[in-house]
């Protein structure tokens, strides 16, 4: 039977918050630096091998400093205690820093989208041209996920930099349709769209061409820069007529377009002359839609579009791809160290917040269920930054994110260290603390002891384990989903696969702040271990059953797995904690050490290694399938096969050695109460002041 807690072991509502605070604060800034990598590659056109070096190294380097931390913090004495003090000051530093990351200044960017409307001729249910408020496209964006083939429209975007862009004269830009990736059909070409920096150009000679020549158009009929209007013609092409299709040039007969900017768009364009031909002259540009109406363009022979840009406003190339990579490379390894002076000594104060066996898993689930928010806000992130109507480049929007991550850093960080407070045991009070407290200069022998009394606690061990084995079983096959609703469920339709993967997570997502409730009270009423079996348990039966629900007859069944997955890391977070905090009495018996940040830091630098040969694991497993995107629905033989394998039953297995480990642990709640007997025999338990 379950004891009841004494009152001063109890933690008020309001405090618990403010240490779930503290986790979203720390999530938050994971899913910022996470989420906005891709900025680098669309902003300032970096390599995606150096974009993964940039990922992968830093957090190396976080996984190295986590332990260091955790001692410094663990025998770290001042009269406000252990861990505030590394709050206050990380959050700060982690907060300005996350925002100087983000301040490179971009290359001058053009934008070109090709939107290509399928078969049926329409672009999210309405009329081509005509584009779908919100709740419309919605409601047509669901139905497409019920019925499969309802949305057959694709579209993709690339940029266009100097020094193929310059100022004051005419910049032939030919780009490879290869180039559009995401644009698997070119039958129904029916939009190309313009955005970016430059809000004045004038455009001349739009087509789409046939060639075996990939390199683009020499620039000729130079204008002086400084001038604010073309006064030479643009080049004249030299494609011949019958490898063309034109859409506006005085070289070439032009297919019908309805027009060259919509009632929707941004931009204000105009008829004008340069040279004595015909130009379109946009001005007040920050994004245009050129629409062909009712008759798209056929566009499977053609090879390259091509255009002529003419632009009054001065371009610039940026940095160099070496400069960008060493400033985010140094500023991220600065970040991430700040990074853990905040979140290392986070972890270890829920720790040490109360003695109580049941009072920790309470913290524990209101901690879990206030830091997830986060992740219903975080895949938003790349959204915000590349939106056209918000801001004109990529680099813009991640500047402006950055500062919001920044400030709210900064003012919800500091929350923990200014209201929690720190449970002092006997012999560390403020006295003692300006006494004899020791430095960063702690020796490396002792950390080192420290270090292998923690890896060598049987108890640690075997939740380490769990968590690895779940957590990054989890991690390696965060893939396989979306290729198996794109390329399986949806027919090969990649649009449709995304939209459906996007309301399996956000149901998962909504359904996890439940479990976190369910798994909190269940710790308290059955113990947590057997919490742990139950959620456990029931995210294998979520996974079983993607086998069986992900299918192209009924795409809809695909939402009845995520409740039941929702239990597997909602259930797991929300009980490790409070189990190893639960660990480190026991430490403490054996040893007479408090080891919260040691214990806390290491069970995170597993995590996060394991997490780093997850996703490499995971990259091969993915490549063993035969996977090839480019050959949509018509996979090799076997290759879908295994991706349902992987994606169901990796996970499953590893839960259920999981739960074998956690079978091994051996704290119960009798035994934790002794523990915490035992200890406050020995001392006493007060309140830093």
């Amino acid at each position: 039977m379950t004891h009841r807690t004494a009152p001063q072991d109890r933690i008020s509502f309001p405090h618990k918050v403010v240490y779930g605070i503290g986790g979203f604060v720390n999530n938050l800034l994971a899913q910022g630096i996470g989420n906005m990598m891709a900025v680098l590659t669309l902003a300032l056109g970096m390599d995606f091998r150096a974009v993964g070096l940039l990922g992968s190294l830093p957090r190396f380097f976080d996984a190295l400093t986590d332990p260091l931390v955790g001692f410094v913090s663990d025998k770290t004495k001042s009269r406000w205690g252990r861990r505030r003090p590394f709050l206050f000051v990380g959050a700060i530093a982690a907060g300005i820093i996350f925002a100087l990351l983000w301040q490179m200044p971009a290359p001058t960017q053009l934008r070109l989208k090709l939107v290509d409307y399928g078969a049926d001729g329409v672009y999210s249910g309405e009329e081509t041209g005509e584009p779908a408020g919100l709740v419309e496209g919605l409601g047509e964006s669901l139905k497409g996920i019920v019925t499969v083939d309802a949305i057959d429209d694709v579209e993709d975007e690339v940029a266009i930099r100097p020094p193929t862009l310059f100022t004051g004269g005419w910049a032939s830009v030919d780009v490879p349709l290869g180039d559009f990736e995401g644009l698997s059909t070119r039958e129904h070409l029916a939009q190309i769209l313009i955005s970016g920096d430059l809000t004045e150009v004038y455009v001349d000679n739009v087509y789409l061409y046939r060639s075996d020549d990939t390199s683009p158009a020499e620039p000729s009929g130079q204008d002086a820069e400084g001038l604010d209007a073309p006064t030479t013609a643009a080049p004249t092409p030299t494609v011949p007529p019958e490898d063309v299709i034109s859409l506006f040039s005085g070289a070439y007969e032009n297919v019908p377009i309805q027009s060259w900017s919509t009632d929707w768009d941004e931009a204000e364009v105009g008829d004008a002359e340069a040279g004595g031909d015909e130009v379109k002259h946009y001005t007040d540009l920050r994004f245009a839609a050129i629409d062909f109406g009712e008759t798209p363009v056929d566009a499977r022979g053609m090879t390259h579009v091509h255009l002529d840009i003419w632009t009054p406003e001065p371009t610039g190339e940026g940095w160099s791809q070496s400069a960008y990579f060493w400033y985010f490379l140094i500023g991220s390894l600065v970040f991430f160290l700040a990074y853990t002076v905040f979140a290392t000594p986070w972890v270890a104060l829920g720790y040490e917040l109360t003695p109580d066996y049941n009072e920790r898993t309470r913290l524990m689930g209101v901690q879990n269920f206030v830091s997830n928010t986060v992740f219903v806000i975080g895949p938003w992130f790349l959204v915000i930054v590349t939106n056209a109507a918000w801001f004109r480049n990529q680099m813009d929007g991640a500047r402006f994110l950055a500062l919001a991550i920044c400030v709210t850093t900064i003012a919800l960080g500091v929350l923990p260290a200014i209201f929690l407070r720190e449970r002092v045991l006997k012999g560390r009070g403020a006295e003692d603390a300006e006494a004899d407290g020791p430095t960063f200069g702690e020796s490396t022998i002792e950390f080192l002891r420290g270090l292998w009394q923690t890896l060598k606690t049987g108890p640690f061990l075997v939740l380490c384990v769990a968590t690895f084995l779940m957590f990054n079983s989890f991690i390696m096959i965060s893939q396989f989903q979306f290729w198996v609703f794109a390329y399986y469920v949806a027919g090969g339709n990649v649009a449709e696969g995304a939209g459906l993967a996007g309301v399996v997570g956000t149901l998962g997502t909504v359904t996890g702040f439940l479990v976190i409730a369910i798994v909190t009270w269940l710790g308290t009423r059955i113990g947590k271990k057997n919490a742990f079996f139950v959620s456990t348990s029931i995210s294998m039966v979520g996974y079983a059953l993607k086998w069986f629900c992900y299918t192209p007859e009924a795409p809809m069944l695909a939402l009845l797995p995520a409740p039941f997955l929702a239990f597997g890391l909602g259930g797991l977070f929300t009980l490790m904690g409070s189990m190893i905090a639960d660990v480190v009495d026991l430490d403490e018996l054996h040893t007479g050490e408090r080891r919260e940040g040691m214990f806390g830091s290491v069970f995170w630098w597993m995590v996060k290694l394991g997490q780093s040969g997850a996703i490499l694991v995971g990259g091969f497993l993915l490549f063993s399938t035969g996977l090839d995107p480019a050959l949509g629905a018509n996979q090799p033989e076997g290759t879908i096969f295994w991706l349902r394998i992987y994606d169901a039953f990796v996970p499953l297995v590893a839960s259920a050695i999981a739960i074998y480990a956690v079978y091994l642990y051996p704290i119960t709640e009798e035994s934790a109460g002794e523990v915490r007997a035992e200890l406050e025999r020995r001392r006493g338990v007060g309140v830093v002041g």
